[in-house]
C-alpha cells in the first residue's frame, strides 16, 4: 500500500517505538510480550500466543487497541542458499478487530516491514504461514508482496473443544503421537485437513 505514507512513532526519549499511517489512523507500537499474549489468546483463532516470540506489537485504530502482532524465531527459519538463521525470522500471529478499515491487514504488514527495516536491519526476510484448514489461503500475504515458496500438509490435532495442538506439543505431553493413543486420551480428536502455505517477504 505505497500510496499511504508511513511515519515513525517516537517516544519522549527520541527512540522509535512504532510506525503509523495517519491517513487511516492506524499504528503499531512495540509492547511487552505479555500484553500481546492476552489479545492473541482471546481473539486469534489458535488461542495460543507465540512461545518463542522476540518482538510484539499492539495495533491501534483511532488510538484504540484494535489488534496485536507477534514475531518469533520459528522452527524452520533457514532458507537454504539465501540467509543464515539470524537473518530470517517468523511472523507468527496477527489479529485485527473487524472494525478496522478496508485493507487494514496490508497496511499493518507494511508498517511492520517499515519498522523492521528501520529498527532491526539485521533481519533480511520474514517467513509466515497460512493454514488452509481454517480457510486462510494467503490472500493478505499475496497482497503484501510475499512470495509463496512451499506448501506443507497441515500437521495439527483439533480437539473436541476446538483447540489446535501441534504434534510436537503432544509428544512433549505424552512421549508419543500414536493416533490410537491420541484417540484414547482425547475423545473426539481430529486431524487438520489442509495445507500450510509457506510465504517469504524480503526486507533487505
Amino acid at each position: 500500500m505505497s500510496k499511504y505514507k508511513k511515519t515513525t512513532v517516537i517516544d519522549w526519549t527520541g527512540h522509535i517505538i512504532g510506525y503509523e499511517c495517519k491517513q487511516k489512523n492506524v499504528k503499531i507500537i512495540v509492547c511487552e510480550k505479555s500484553e500481546a499474549d492476552v489479545i492473541i489468546m482471546k481473539y486469534h483463532y489458535s488461542k495460543k500466543p507465540t512461545k518463542n516470540s522476540f518482538l510484539s506489537f499492539i495495533v491501534y485504530y483511532n488510538d484504540k487497541i484494535s489488534g496485536a502482532l507477534q514475531l518469533g524465531y520459528g522452527i524452520r527459519p533457514k532458507i537454504k542458499g539465501e540467509f543464515n538463521y539470524d537473518e530470517v525470522k517468523e511472523f507468527d500471529r496477527m489479529w485485527l478487530n473487524d472494525i478496522m478499515p478496508k485493507y487494514s491487514e496490508t497496511i499493518v504488514l507494511s508498517l511492520l516491514h517499515n519498522y523492521l527495516k528501520k529498527c532491526v536491519p539485521s533481519i533480511k526476510a520474514l517467513i509466515s504461514y497460512s493454514d488452509t484448514s481454517v480457510g486462510n489461503n494467503g490472500t493478505i500475504y499475496k497482497a503484501a508482496n510475499y512470495k509463496l515458496i512451499d506448501s506443507i500438509k497441515s500437521d495439527f490435532y483439533i480437539l473436541e473443544s476446538g483447540e489446535r495442538v501441534h504434534p510436537v506439543t503432544m509428544w512433549h505431553r505424552h512421549k508419543t503421537r500414536a493416533w490410537d493413543v491420541m484417540q484414547k486420551k482425547y475423545p473426539g480428536i481430529k486431524k487438520a485437513c489442509g495445507n500450510q502455505l509457506k510465504f517469504i517477504y524480503y526486507l533487505n
